[in-house]
């Protein structure tokens, strides 16, 4: 294999797109830009097939780095939480502390996302809350007391109305 030189512009403009795109799937929390930036760099200065690395290689490279970076955080989150609570002491500390819980979303929560939750009904905004706090749908049910099917049925309404009223939201603030 022939080495290849390339210039410090190059490696420059290069290392700035790269930030750019990883910066994208930083914000959309995938993965940490910087990790990303430091893998397409990596495998910039492994390349050595002889052709030109443009910014389309730069891309598809964050591109798969940010991808293999989430699932690989999906597979640590099934090992981590796979067993490791007990669903019923969790159940009963929920229901316990379903009042304290709502009175530290209120206060958590922007006022765009408070105004999202008041008017969701009861069930999908707590479908929606647990299931944003890492809770798969099995464990949502559990825990809620609902059928898997009702959690799975509750969290697509949910997410259907939260879209129609964030859009509701969005097009009052541009008015």
């Amino acid at each position: 294999m022939q080495e290849v030189r390339r210039s410090e512009e190059e490696m420059s403009s290069l290392f700035q797109a790269a930030r750019k795109m990883a910066r994208r799937y930083g914000l959309i929390g995938i993965a940490e830009p910087d990790d990303l930036v430091q893998t397409a760099m990596l495998e910039l200065l492994n390349k050595n097939d002889g052709r030109e690395a443009n910014l389309g290689w730069m891309y598809r490279v964050v591109h798969s780095s940010a991808m293999d970076a989430g699932r690989q955080a999906k597979r640590e989150r099934r090992v981590m939480f796979a067993g490791c609570y007990d669903l019923e002491k969790l159940a009963g500390t929920y229901l316990v502390h379903e009042e304290e819980a709502a009175r530290d979303l209120e206060i958590d929560l922007p006022p765009r996302l408070k105004d999202l939750f008041a008017r969701l009904s009861k069930p999908h905004a707590e479908a929606m809350v647990l299931y944003l706090e890492g809770c798969s749908y099995g464990e949502i049910a559990a825990l809620t007391g609902m059928r898997k099917g009702t959690v799975r049925s509750r969290l697509h309404y949910a997410r259907r109305q939260a879209r129609t009223i964030l859009s509701d939201l969005a097009q009052g603030e541009l008015a």
